[in-house]
């Protein structure tokens, strides 16, 4: 027995000796040395290319296609109307500009909408008059 409880005390010596919070301290030699390398500032310059006249160009032709399907079809009172007023939407240059491209696509987003009723065309007619608007805003914002 005394054998026994001798064994059992050495065990739970080893165990404790083997679980104690003693900070070790490991020397760590470096392998490699890193040197590091300045990074210098790059100064960009900024050139005109001749992205922006296009973009003009393209903008200048729908907005002059934009006004041509207004002039003509001020109002969407019927499906004859909203129809016309479409497809001259649709055959309008796509543009380039951030603008132009929303605005085209709120355009004919409004007159697919299937509602064959007064309120339904009134409702078109009014919704794009408010593209309208926010599309002059949004260029003036731009330039």
């Amino acid at each position: 027995m005394k054998s026994f409880l001798f064994v059992l005390l050495l065990v739970a010596v080893l165990l404790t000796a083997g679980c104690s919070n003693e900070n070790k301290s490991i020397a760590v030699t470096p392998a490699v040395t890193v040197t590091q390398t300045p990074i210098l500032p790059v100064s960009i310059v900024l050139t005109l290319t001749e992205k922006p006249i296009q973009d003009t160009t393209d903008d200048r032709n729908f907005f002059d296609a934009v006004e041509i399907c207004y002039n003509s079809t001020p109002v969407i009172k019927d499906t004859k109307t909203n129809l016309e007023f479409t497809i001259c939407m649709q055959h309008t240059p796509i543009p380039t500009g951030t603008c132009a491209k929303q605005f085209r696509n709120e355009i004919l987003e409004y007159t697919t909408k299937d509602d064959d009723t007064t309120a339904g065309y009134t409702r078109e007619t009014y919704n794009m008059r408010v593209a309208r608007v926010r599309f002059s805003e949004c260029l003036i914002r731009k330039y």
